[in-house]
């Protein structure tokens, strides 16, 4: 038996169907990458993984315990990051984590080794007396991957952990995450952005409207074979105007615009071509943080998963 299995779930929320029969085996180890736009239904389904709504139908089991009828039981096995969260205001890192420490279960005797050694992991152990309320966005982000690994989960949960993170904050928290997934743990990661996944997941599934479309392997989502016009979303330490001049001058690029933090661009070639680019930027000194389809990759993604490829365990 899988780890995580999700049988005909659908959920009804403010009118609408958050999701709709999605069905779907998680197995022990996995890294799973949920994606899809906005709306789609990927935090309603880390929230119904987590134990805190009850689905209209359908079941979702995690080790075996149902979310409906053991939910206690299922929150032990979880750690859940939301995407919105808040911290108390005057409280030092350290005391931050030893609360939710103790609202976690670990017993008084451990509780400073297990936040010592979480602190460690997030690299956050010589900001531990700082006020957590004063960290940057990207710190606070790893401050709540942290509470959330307190009571040692087998299980993480994060929506959408890299939105709105500069490069260096996202190139902190990848680190960390790499760090994460080599414990062990089962990961389940939403984002918007299929390039988030890259150095974090081994397989992606897609949602549309509460549908699951279905579960690929990310190498394969990541990158087509053979010669085709794809849009390709950059980021990078660094100003985005030298980097766009130096994309300009690469075969096969077209189209080059700035886009949020980052550039995106239309790249015609094959993946070799598309390589060395990538490898003319970083010998032009360009620290890369993120290269990968951007938006118009997921529609291109799902509409071929739509069409027949069927779904497949994670």
């Amino acid at each position: 038996m899988a780890l995580i299995e999700i049988e005909h779930l659908t959920i009804e929320s403010g009118g609408r169907r958050a999701l709709d029969d999605v069905t779907l085996s998680i197995e022990e180890g996995a890294s799973l990458g949920l994606v899809g736009p906005n709306g789609s239904g990927k935090s309603m389904l880390l929230r119904a993984l987590a134990g805190l709504v009850r689905p209209t139908a359908g079941r979702v089991l995690v080790d075996g315990m149902s979310t409906s009828h053991d939910v206690t039981a299922v929150r032990r096995h979880v750690g859940y990051v939301p995407e919105q969260f808040g911290v108390y205001p005057r409280l030092s890192i350290a005391q931050y984590l030893e609360l939710f420490a103790h609202a976690s279960g670990v017993s008084a005797w451990e509780r400073k080794n297990t936040v010592d050694t979480m602190l460690r992991v997030v690299d956050l152990y010589d900001a531990r007396q700082e006020e957590a309320a004063a960290l940057s966005r990207g710190s606070r982000r790893r401050l709540a991957l942290a509470r959330a690994l307190l009571h040692n989960p087998p299980i993480l949960l994060l929506d959408d952990p890299l939105g709105g993170l500069d490069g260096r904050g996202r190139l902190e928290l990848v680190e960390v995450l790499k760090e994460v997934r080599g414990m062990g743990m089962t990961l389940i990661v939403a984002t918007h952005l299929l390039a988030d996944l890259a150095q974090i997941c081994d397989s992606v599934a897609v949602l549309r409207g509460g549908k699951m479309t279905g579960v690929i392997p990310l190498p394969a989502a990541l990158a087509g074979d053979g010669p085709a016009r794809r849009r390709v979303q950059l980021e990078a330490v660094g100003e985005r105007e030298k980097l766009a001049e130096l994309l300009v001058q690469q075969p096969g690029v077209l189209d080059v615009t700035e886009q949020g933090i980052g550039i995106s661009f239309v790249y015609e070639g094959d993946r070799e071509g598309l390589a060395a680019v990538l490898g003319k930027l970083v010998d032009g000194g360009a620290q890369v943080t993120r290269f990968g389809p951007g938006p118009d990759g997921l529609d291109e993604l799902s509409a071929a998963l739509a069409e027949g490829n069927g779904r497949m365990s994670a």
